[in-house]
């Protein structure tokens, strides 16, 4: 489905790609939902449509919508017209009918539409919302959106059963209780460049990271578009996948290999605390009852520092990751001067390999030492066995992501 909302920043529509079976009803209060059925003069699917036609595209009616509705978001954003660009605004939906290749070219084949480009569509009527925190009560349940961190410490002292949830893509995917829906915080939204770092708000959606960190960190980028799917992305929140404490999720590899700090805030005041202290074991984090987690801030490398990430899962897009990697390497002449090695999925929360560090520091930074640093994982890590991978296989994978690491330093470097 689609979904519209006036952007307070540049008083302009946007409109974005979410999945229906993860959107709370009052996540839509003052936006406008647009499903496959809106009428033409709101959501001009016309071209897309005969597109899938005269391309074989169609499918059967499951997956055709979700698929219409995928590529007119792609061509109503103006995204890059590339088979990997198309394939990322699709990752999130299913054809059964393996129809792909003729979807894929049904798409770019309306880089020539001059009626999709024409803006026939009509601007959205956007309902006045009052500027005040919404509180929706059905039976002994209620969901509540404050919009400011004051209206968010009353809503906890009213409701201090309640879970906190922004984009409703994890834990909170199934609660049916009480809920405080801190996704339109401002404070919680609100990206900072300093000369120092980044600052990205714990409530910015992945979609958002991923464009404000791309300047910075270019390598971010397709790590991040690994991330579940550009649907989910445009829900799913950065302080969600922290604040989760999961030893599988994604952000916290890149917060270790950085030296992140995650800043907290409560009705006390705020506090910094260094990303590798901020799990405390699985699931548990160091968020006090009335706290909760504002931003995380992402320091500026030395000149010279090399990152690198991955992701490995049974399925590159849609998937939990076996193993996730995020390294930072800084090497002077040969030597390695400065590395951090951080590993989701292999301990009770995200950690860093720190035998795995030392071994490799002040050594020369070959595939010969990055392959003998490799058993040091052995001590770093115990790994379980779950349906995601067995403990075999995820040290294996965990090894070959630092001989990959070198491989992609190595080839960025030309050799040298």
């Amino acid at each position: 489905m689609i979904v519209a909302e006036m952007d307070e920043a540049t008083g302009l529509e946007k409109r974005v790609s979410a999945d229906s079976c993860l959107m709370r009803l009052p996540r839509l209060h003052g936006k406008h939902l647009l499903t496959i059925e809106a009428p033409e003069r709101l959501l001009d699917t016309g071209p897309i449509r005969e597109a899938f036609l005269r391309e074989r595209a169609s499918q059967c009616g499951v997956c055709s919508p979700g698929m219409v509705l995928s590529s007119y978001i792609h061509m109503k954003n103006r995204l890059p017209m590339s088979q990997d660009e198309i394939r990322r605004s699709l990752s999130g939906n299913l054809c059964r009918c393996t129809g792909y290749q003729s979807i894929l070219d049904a798409v770019i084949s309306l880089d020539r539409s001059p009626e999709l480009k024409a803006g026939r569509e009509e601007p959205l009527d956007f309902p006045q919302v009052e500027k005040r925190m919404h509180v929706f009560v059905q039976g002994d349940n209620a969901y509540l959106l404050p919009l400011t961190l004051e209206d968010l410490y009353a809503a906890r002292k009213k409701y201090p059963g309640a879970r906190i949830a922004s984009g409703f893509t994890g834990s909170c995917v199934d609660y049916k209780g009480t809920v405080i829906d801190i996704s339109r915080v401002r404070e919680l939204l609100q990206v900072h460049v300093s000369d120092s770092g980044i600052s990205i708000g714990a409530g910015c959606s992945f979609e958002t990271m991923k464009g404000q960190m791309a300047q910075h960190f270019p390598y971010m980028t397709p790590y991040l578009d690994s991330f579940a799917s550009l649907q989910v992305r445009n829900q799913a929140s950065i302080g969600g996948n922290i604040a989760d404490g999961s030893p599988v999720g994604d952000t916290m590899p890149l917060c270790l290999a950085h030296d992140a700090v995650c800043v907290v805030c409560g009705p006390r005041g705020t506090r910094r605390i260094k990303a590798g202290l901020f799990t405390t074991g699985y699931r548990k984090v160091a968020l006090r009852s009335d706290e909760v987690l504002l931003a995380v801030e992402f320091p500026f490398p030395a000149d010279g520092t090399y990152h690198f990430a991955h992701k490995q899962s049974r399925r590159k897009n849609m998937d939990i990751s076996s193993v996730s990697f995020a390294a930072s390497v800084r090497v002077e002449g040969k030597t390695c001067s400065s590395v951090r090695l951080a590993y989701g999925g292999m301990a009770a929360v995200p950690a860093r390999a720190l035998h795995t560090e030392r071994f490799l520091k002040g050594k020369v930074f070959s595939r010969a030492n990055c392959q003998k640093a490799s058993a040091c994982l052995e001590k770093d890590f115990s790994p379980i066995s779950d349906v995601r991978g067995s403990a075999a296989y995820r040290m294996d994978v965990a090894k070959n992501m630092l001989i990959l690491l070198y491989e992609s330093y190595n080839g960025e470097h030309d050799g040298r």
